[in-house]
């Protein structure tokens, strides 16, 4: 019992210290930093409470209320990646509010237990049956939530969308055993299977945290991976993490993706018979990077011509001529443009601030929701690729299309 403890402290130190030595700023790094530390502290604690005082019953009957954590973390840090969310961010903090009051009754048992020389106070049977039912319906909503969830967690988050899902997969374990172990605990003693609950359930809790751990750490593996970020602790395992975990293509190898012809600008037609004069074209230009430049309209990854022309109330065809033969670029080239342009002054702003970023999270956040399409248009927009701008101490960049200026 007590390794099967120290390994899952030992696995949550080792995937926080990945964090803390990477350096990474990441609201959702920050919550996963958070989870792996309640779990050092919960079976930590744990591991030394069964060296410290092996005989002891009060470990085995004294909940902790670290495990009403678990699962809010979990949710938080899914509606950090879907986004859909952020209208109601700063209520997230009540959603802590039954770990909290549970904190300060396990503080005040576990003061009055030193003062007594170990006994306990007849409210810890109260404290154990609030806990034990608050932690099962916390598991069981959470772990529903965590499901309904992942699926709008966009797909450039690949990795984190499956770890999501093995959260909320490993919630309702947990809430579905510790159920089967109350309801076995309710039946007739002739009925009822003979086995410690207590015991049964603790393993299982520890075992599905050391889970977690482990999946925490390979998706951050992961990540380190696709930005090419030098980490001390993984360069020795880096080409083998590289095959094994989904084979994960760098951001320094230029994927080679087909054009889909409606993506390449029309060519001008001397046959073809234009609808607006070059000066309407040229106010319709003007329109247009006004609205990519006041309402940064380019960071919608589902914007489309047809809802542009409706965002702008203009007609789609005037865009689309304007776009292609007065700027002479496709509508999804020079959308594109606008998000390399936004993703390479987030890259200078974090080096200003001497901080690592996440490529992955910079591209989505401009409006990309998609690795390969993210790769070409830096590559043809910039001249070099994502993660060789960023070592380069090149602030300046030479774009090659600059039509959007011209306009």
């Amino acid at each position: 019992m007590k390794y099967i403890i120290l390994l899952g402290a030992f696995q949550a130190l080792v995937v926080f210290s990945i964090f803390v030595i990477n350096h990474k700023k990441t609201t959702a790094d920050k919550i996963l930093s958070w989870f792996l530390m309640c779990v050092f502290i919960h079976l930590g604690s744990a591991f030394l409470l069964h060296v410290l005082f092996p005989n002891a019953e009060i470990h085995k009957q004294f909940y902790t209320f670290i495990s009403l954590i678990y699962a809010p973390l979990f949710w938080t840090y899914a509606a950090q990646l879907s986004g859909r969310y952020q209208h109601i961010k700063k209520k997230f903090r009540f959603l802590f509010l039954p770990a909290l009051m549970a904190a300060v009754v396990y503080f005040s048992i576990a003061g009055y237990v030193i003062a007594h020389d170990g006994a306990t106070p007849p409210v810890i049977i109260l404290y154990n049956k609030t806990v034990g039912y608050a932690s099962l319906i916390s598991s069981i909503v959470y772990g529903i939530l965590l499901l309904v969830e992942s699926p709008h967690i966009p797909f450039f988050w690949q990795s984190e969308r499956k770890l999501i899902r093995f959260m909320g997969i490993v919630s309702l374990i947990m809430s579905l055993f510790s159920a089967g172990l109350m309801i076995n605990n309710m039946l007739p003693y002739s009925s009822r299977l003979i086995l410690d609950s207590h015991l049964w359930g603790r393993i299982v809790t520890y075992i599905c945290l050391l889970s977690v751990c482990l999946a925490i750490g390979r998706v951050k593996v992961l990540s380190l991976i696709y930005t090419d970020t030098q980490v001390p602790i993984l360069e020795t395992a880096r080409e083998v993490l590289a095959t094994v975990i989904d084979e994960p293509v760098p951001f320094t190898e230029m994927e080679e993706v087909e054009t889909p012809e409606a993506a390449m600008p029309e060519p001008p037609s001397q046959h073809r018979k234009l609808l607006l004069s070059p000066d309407l074209q040229s106010a319709i230009a003007r329109d247009i990077k006004r609205w990519m430049e006041e309402k940064e309209l380019y960071k919608d990854p589902e914007l489309t011509l047809d809802k542009l022309a409706a965002t702008m109330e203009t007609s789609r065809h005037h865009l689309s001529e304007t776009l292609n033969q007065y700027l002479g670029q496709s509508f999804y080239q020079f959308i594109n443009e606008y998000r390399i342009r936004e993703v390479v002054r987030l890259i200078d702003e974090h080096r200003e601030n001497k901080v690592t970023p996440n490529i992955l999270s910079l591209a989505f956040e401009a409006g990309f929701h998609s690795k390969s399409s993210f790769n070409q248009y830096f590559k043809k927009v910039t001249g070099s690729t994502p993660s060789a701008y960023l070592k380069s101490t090149n602030t300046v960049v030479r774009f090659t299309n600059i039509s959007i200026n011209n306009a």
